[in-house]
């Protein structure tokens, strides 16, 4: 009986923090704003996608709503395969690059609260970008972020 009682506590507790926005498996998508999407291709080069927050119609899904308003437009449409994993959704090809044997999809945020702690930082456009530690669907994408993906190696 203990045991039931502490697990539903704990799951009250995780509950409460989620709703005050301490703790959230969602992402959040401002109202308004403008959001750059960079990917980074093997030869260095990148490719710039922006697009206006007020279009993003999947705002509980984080940068993930973000890409896939990007995929979804008319005008100059992202290139964008994503898997759903037990850990949520990973992308495995987007703009010009893909992952393969030895190498993934690393994504990078300007939202330095859903960093990686110790891990490396990008810079672009001169911003500090920082590996995100969270996934897509819960990553926070306000007024002015960036998101860069590029490709990195297991070695």
């Amino acid at each position: 009986m203990k045991k039931i009682i502490s697990l539903a506590l704990a799951l009250i507790m995780a509950l409460t923090l989620s709703s005050c926005g301490v703790f959230s498996l969602f992402g959040d998508v401002a109202e308004k704003g403008e959001v750059t999407v960079v990917v980074e291709s093997a030869d260095g080069s990148f490719e710039v996608y922006k697009t206006y927050l007020e279009s993003v119609e999947n705002k509980d899904e984080g940068a993930r709503g973000v890409i896939e308003n990007l995929r979804d437009r008319d005008e100059n449409p992202l290139h964008l395969v994503m898997e759903d994993g037990a850990y949520g959704a990973f992308v495995t090809e987007i703009g010009s690059i893909k992952q393969s044997e030895g190498s993934y999809v690393m994504v990078y945020t300007s939202v330095e609260s859903d960093s990686y702690a110790g891990a490396p930082t990008v810079e672009y456009d001169g911003k500090t970008l920082y590996q995100s530690g969270v996934g897509i669907s819960a990553m926070k994408v306000g007024a002015g972020t960036v998101i860069l993906f590029r490709l990195e190696s297991y070695s």
